[in-house]
């Protein structure tokens, strides 16, 4: 109980303090102190936890995917780019309001980091004449961003949790394939009801140029992405596949010279107060998840024996909770899974509860402050986080109340 009480009193601070419009880097060293105070965390172990974490190579490769997206994004928007793939999305589907919902799902096949900066300006040019709410649009960019990483078996995340738990990860897929069309059916039913009371009709766009002005308008405005998809994820040794930081420069350097992007404008993005604000951000949140995961927070959890009745509510706290702190998903399953298996591990009923801690904490990560796409998408739009949650809130009750329905009775 003291434990819970503890974690309810940072996620309160941390809410408050965005409440309160404190930049959210420094909310999150608030809540980074706090931690030290409450579990008695070292203060040499944890300065040494929070350096470690920043200067860690994956860190510093998290840093240049940041700086490198916002920059493809920036020179993709600049040189018009996302208006020929709107352009030939409207073309194909008829209707910008899909188009404004198909087009982050498509960026969201490729997992990195904070990747909603590739698919915001495209809902951004889709919903341009509509006047829609900035916190709807974020809504939009960031819920059907994440369609897919219940089941997309090159998620980081996914994969982690599969190697931790020894399920194959087709049966993975399988179960949670319901939670993923759920995901996207609830985020169609948010949608449309704002579209109905807001009087947003069906916004066509005029009548396109054939399908072949279509597939090119479409490459012309992709490209970018499947390039790094193909680089990121094609085996084709000794050359490929690339690391996520080399395909994304390879590519931002292609986009460089086809587009003759000067020495000021390559500046102007990379020094840009948007940058900066993503990176300090990026670090507080790497130091807070060093300093937890260096804490005695969870030591108490490992050494004790549960009844299988508490056995549900222990994995909805911590899951949740940890993802809610953490907001990456493979965070959470590092630090969750491993605290939760000597719960579950020898249960009937293990394969369910494992699944359950994956699906519980990819609820607390769509509505943690500290995601990346969250945070850097109400950044694009200029959306309040609050505001945004409202949006979300009824799916995201709607995934735990059924992934708890049939965990209990399966």
């Amino acid at each position: 109980m003291l434990l819970a009480a503890k974690f309810l009193v940072l996620v309160v601070l941390l809410i408050l303090l965005l409440r309160w419009k404190v930049d959210l880097a420094l909310a999150v060293l608030a809540v980074t102190l706090l931690t030290v105070a409450f579990f008695r965390v070292n203060l040499l172990l944890a300065g040494r936890s929070a350096w470690q974490g920043l200067r860690d190579r994956e860190t510093l490769e998290l840093f240049l995917i940041i700086v490198l997206v916002q920059y493809i994004g920036a020179v993709q928007k600049s040189r018009r780019m996302y208006d020929r793939l709107i352009d030939s999305l409207n073309a194909m589907i008829r209707d910008k309001r899909l188009v404004a919902m198909v087009s982050p799902a498509i960026v969201g096949f490729l997992p990195m980091p904070g990747g909603a900066l590739m698919s915001a300006p495209l809902v951004d040019v889709s919903t341009a004449k509509m006047r829609l709410k900035p916190a709807f649009n974020a809504f939009l960019n960031f819920w059907f961003r994440h369609d897919w990483e219940l089941i997309w078996p090159l998620y980081a995340g996914l994969l982690l949790f599969q190697a931790l738990s020894g399920i194959p990860m087709r049966r993975i897929i399988l179960f949670q394939l319901p939670f993923s069309l759920l995901h996207i059916a609830m985020g169609l039913l948010v949608a449309f009801a704002y579209f109905r009371r807001h009087r947003v009709g069906p916004v066509r766009p005029a009548a396109g140029n054939g399908i072949h002005a279509t597939a090119r308008d479409f490459l012309a405005g992709t490209w970018p992405i499947l390039a790094v998809i193909l680089l990121f994820f094609m085996k084709l040794p000794p050359l490929l596949p690339l690391p996520l930081h080399w395909a994304l420069l390879l590519v931002a350097a292609l986009l460089t010279a086809w587009k003759r992007v000067g020495p000021r404008e390559i500046a102007s993005i990379v020094f840009g107060k948007t940058t900066v604000r993503s990176l300090l951000v990026i670090a507080a949140v790497v130091v807070f998840q060093r300093v937890l995961q260096s804490s005695s927070a969870f030591d108490a959890i490992r050494t004790t024996r549960f009844s299988l009745g508490l056995v549900v509510l222990f994995i909805f706290l911590v899951s949740f909770t940890v993802g809610f702190l953490t907001g990456v998903n493979t965070a959470y399953i590092a630090i969750a899974f491993p605290v939760l298996l000597p719960l579950i591990q020898g249960l009937p009923n293990y394969f369910y509860l494992a699944l359950y801690v994956y699906v519980i904490g990819f609820a607390g990560i769509l509505v943690s402050p500290l995601h990346l796409c969250l945070v850097l998408t109400n950044e694009y739009f200029g959306a309040s986080l609050l505001d945004v949650y409202r949006y979300m809130a009824l799916p995201i009750l709607v995934m735990i109340a059924l992934a708890t329905g049939l965990v209990l009775i399966l």
